[in-house]
């Protein structure tokens, strides 16, 4: 038999095995399983599935299958206990079947169930442990919870005390929940991570003959998030327990959550001096968003404007709850009551948080007190880099680790994070013989590197360092860890820190669990080098993939293919990784993303192709799903030929180059003469590169877009509000990578005017080339404009009012702002006013102005 008709007859075969439950519909698909398999060829099998078919007939005329509901009316009770949990379990299943049929389910004790009549059937929710029914059924060996991995859980359709029953359960809390979200997925729902997508309406439903005995592959399954970009720092406390929700709904039971030390979640004090902020985040942004060219964070006057306004994001970019905020006090008081809020709720809904913060930076004003590298007074991305041999800096850590343990004990445990960027402090001979000192515990360290070569410091001494500096600064922590915080769980957490797996499981107890972030989209090209993890022996591993990278945070992005080159999950099956806790910046236009890592935990061997299938014809239908499938695969390639992101065209950590370069341009002291700044060749050339990228990259979310158009009339209508989000999403992208190519092409056409005047062409000839630069920085910035407006079409997620924060920041006003200084430049040469103020303020902070000379500060007194 074929594979299509080896599962068809496993399928309707498995209804005649539970006859009580059989109904004509699976007896007729058992028929033509037989006209399928005869038409290939007549053998034995064949004629035994037509006896079973004539047994299926007979049995279903004596006892037809029961119903959930039937012409509108209820056909069946559900039975829980009256614990919390399980009454929670049942009232959610009891709310979509009434979604999905009009008709609310009565929600019975199993005493009350017993008193019914014999011809409603049971939706038993819950194990032996908490639903007596569900007890008699394993006693009497109908169902078995025997050796079910934790969170695992079943579904069974069995006759019980004479009733048609289903079982609806596992053997705790969590697991019977994630019965009642997989069976409801079953009957029609797809549940994202963004909200449910909910089959039509009926007035019957069958009750179905299940046997199913599901179980994790993994048993952390998760995300990672932080809050310092603004897809996700305006979420409002019931916008997180509905993201908290939505992860539930698709069996996660994991979070990670990343904060900066200069953020608002830990207050503490040195010397009686409180952690201040205002310098690298402000508060405007709640003190959880970088302050340094990101504009005003004002929400008011933009494109969408509407949009912020509706979700109480106004008149500021941050959450309803900190709109209030005018001083830090304000700020720290809002933050630990919303952060001990979400993680409450987390905690209630089964999921397990951990807290994650930075050990090698700190809060620029504590900082002072002991030794600083890098940028200082602070870097605008991490805040302040402390020296790790300075026992100072090991002071800080400590109250940050104590706080964390004190404002939010329901966290499972804590990570320290080694640097993400490449900090030294090699200031003095002290600090030259401290790193010297810590050689010779990583031997064969550039061997265990080879796969990394992107995004990684090049310099082997200053790799070295940084990451031997990074490791001593958290052994000094644990070292304190039982005078600070002796109840805690500490962790280890890298980016792109996965060669240091073996040094790390040499240094640290096998208790301590350890934590990456690996891409080949970011550090090995060649793919993720997964086997080092194996090499930690009973030590808990997990992997935190990217669910978005922040190279491109505009369009959406299909990175299915990506997880499935790198090995994440069927290497991680392999290498004995306990889960994952993949990083997420933007919920909104990554759903594949997070659903293919939620179904893959369970099922790690799914490729992206069978996701692909079944994820277009449950959520499209069967007409529409080819032409979406389709387009969802050149979606796919779309991604591979920007790199993963290595393309950059919407970054996350600062304007876009084609500002930047009209920035450092207006700080030439004659503009007028043409560009000479340092970098300008180099980006005219990039800029022709890009142009050619782009082109490429608009031909192809066409491609994609004419096929989403095409489904469109044929979908089904449950999928139309997505596929016009996907559609509106697609077509902005186009617009968004138009913009940028006549934002390039007007750079070049204004590098060639100025080419042309030093080369001596005539005045008139040099100021009509001049004069076609400028209006094609007009067209720039009029598609910026249309780009936005597009955007604001459909706003339906948090995720999206922080990506149009900063369409309206760096796309509308930053080609605003590039038209107003070269306006100048061609006035000039017409005669006209030329020196009309440029508002680069609209995104540019001024202060403070950062320095590379470290400063050394004295170790013995804190300055005064």
């Amino acid at each position: 038999m074929t594979r299509n008709t080896q599962s068809c007859y496993f399928e309707a075969s498995f209804a005649l095995l539970n006859f009580e439950s059989i109904t004509l519909a699976q007896t007729f698909q058992l028929f033509c399983c037989w006209r399928l398999d005869l038409t290939r060829k007549k053998n034995s099998v064949a004629v035994a599935c037509l006896l079973g078919m004539v047994w299926g007939l007979f049995a279903s005329s004596k006892t037809l299958a029961a119903s959930l509901v039937a012409g509108g009316k209820p056909e069946a009770v559900i039975v829980a206990s009256q614990d919390e949990s399980s009454r929670f379990a049942a009232g959610e299943l009891r709310r979509y079947l009434e979604t999905f049929t009009g008709v609310k389910l009565d929600v019975l004790t199993p005493a009350e169930a017993r008193q019914r009549p014999a011809n409603l059937a049971w939706v038993l929710v819950g194990g032996p442990q908490s639903n007596d029914l569900v007890r008699a059924a394993s006693e009497k060996r109908l169902v078995s919870f025997d050796n079910l991995k934790a969170d695992g859980f079943i579904l069974q359709t069995i006759q019980l005390e004479d009733r048609q029953a289903l079982v609806v359960g596992g053997n705790d809390e969590a697991s019977t929940m994630y019965a009642v979200y997989d069976l409801l997925e079953r009957y029609g729902a797809t549940f994202l991570l963004t909200g449910d997508i909910l089959p039509e309406k009926v007035s019957s439903l069958e009750l179905r003959a299940f046997n199913v005995r599901s179980e994790p592959a993994f048993p952390r399954r998760g995300l990672f998030v932080s809050f310092i970009y603004p897809n996700r720092s305006v979420m409002s406390v019931p916008e997180e327990k509905q993201f908290i929700d939505q992860m539930v709904k698709m069996k996660m039971n994991y979070l990670v959550i990343f904060q900066f030390p200069y953020e608002p979640w830990l207050k503490y004090a040195y010397h009686g001096e409180t952690k201040w902020m205002g310098d690298v985040a402000g508060k405007e942004s709640g003190y959880d968003q970088w302050s340094r060219d990101f504009g005003s964070y004002k929400t008011t006057g933009i494109i969408g404007e509407e949009h912020f306004k509706a979700a109480g994001v106004y008149p500021r970019l941050e959450p309803p709850e900190f709109q209030h905020i005018e001083n830090n006090e304000d700020a720290f008081t809002a933050a630990k009551s919303y952060l001990q809020e979400t993680i409450a709720y987390a905690v209630k809904r089964k999921i397990k948080v951990w807290m994650a913060i930075d050990v090698t930076s700190a809060a620029p004003n504590l900082a002072r007190y002991t030794t600083r590298t890098l940028a200082l007074p602070f870097h605008p991305i991490f805040g302040t880099f402390i020296c790790p041999n300075n026992p100072v800096s090991w002071e800080l850590n400590e109250l940050q680790v104590k706080a964390l343990a004190e404002n939010y004990p329901q966290a499972e445990g804590y990570f320290l994070s080694l640097a993400e960027a490449y900090p030294v402090c090699n200031q003095t001979k002290k600090d030259r013989d401290f790193y010297l000192g810590l050689r010779s515990l990583y031997p064969d360290e550039p061997q265990a590197r080879t796969a990394f070569t992107v995004d990684i410091v090049q310099d082997n001494d200053t790799l070295l360092d940084s990451n031997s500096g990074s490791v001593y600064v958290i052994q000094k922590l644990m070292e304190a860890k039982n005078r600070i915080a002796p109840n805690a769980a500490i962790g280890i957490l890298g980016l792109g820190r996965l060669y240091m797996a073996p040094y790390v499981d040499k240094m640290f107890p096998k208790n301590v669990p350890f934590t990456d972030m690996e891409s080949s989209g970011v550090w090995t090209p060649g793919g993720v080098p997964m086997q080092m993890f194996g090499g930690m022996g009973s030590r808990e591993n997990t992997l935190s993939n990217r669910i978005d990278d922040d190279g491109g945070m505009l369009g959406m992005q299909f990175n299915v293919n990506l997880y499935y080159r790198d090995q994440v999950l069927e290497g991680g099956l392999k290498y004995g990784l306990a889960g994952f806790d993949s990083q997420m910046n933007r919920a909104r236009g990554t759903e594949p993303n997070t659903k293919y890592m939620a179904e893959g935990e369970w099922n790690p061997h799914l490729t992206p192709d069978e996701f692909y299938r079944d994820y277009t014809l449950r959520i499209f239908g069967e007409q529409a799903a080819p032409k979406v499938l389709h387009a969802f695969q050149v979606l796919e390639k779309h991604e591979e030929y920007l790199g993963w992101g290595a393309a950059a065209n919407f970054g996350c950590c600062g304007p876009p180059r084609e500002l930047d370069i009209a920035y450092q341009y207006s700080k030439q002291p004659d503009l007028f003469d043409g560009p000479r700044i340092k970098g300008w060749r180099t980006f005219i050339s990039k800029s022709h590169d890009n142009i050619a990228l782009f082109t490429g990259s608009i031909k192809m979310l066409r491609e994609a877009l004419a096929d989403m158009q095409s489904a469109q009339p044929s979908a089904a209508r449950r999928s139309q509000p997505y596929l016009a989000f996907l559609i509106n999403r697609t077509e902005a992208y186009i617009l968004h990578l138009e913009t940028l190519i006549e934002w390039n092409q007007a750079y070049i056409d204004f590098d060639n005017a100025f080419q042309s005047k030093d080369q001596g062409v005539e005045q008139a000839v040099f100021v009509q080339q001049l004069d076609a630069s400028l209006n094609k920085f007009h067209d720039a910035q009029a598609k910026a404009k249309v780009t936005a407006e597009k955007w604001s079409q459909l706003v339906d997620h948090p995720s999206d009012l922080g990506v149009l924060y900063r369409i309206d920041t760096f796309m509308v006003s930053g080609t605003d702002i590039t038209v107003e200084l070269m306006q100048n430049v061609d006035n000039f040469y017409h005669g006209r006013d030329y020196v009309k103020p440029v508002d680069f303020d609209k995104v540019y902070v001024t202060w403070p102005v950062l320095s590379t000379t470290p400063w050394q500060a004295s170790e013995d007194t804190p300055p005064q």
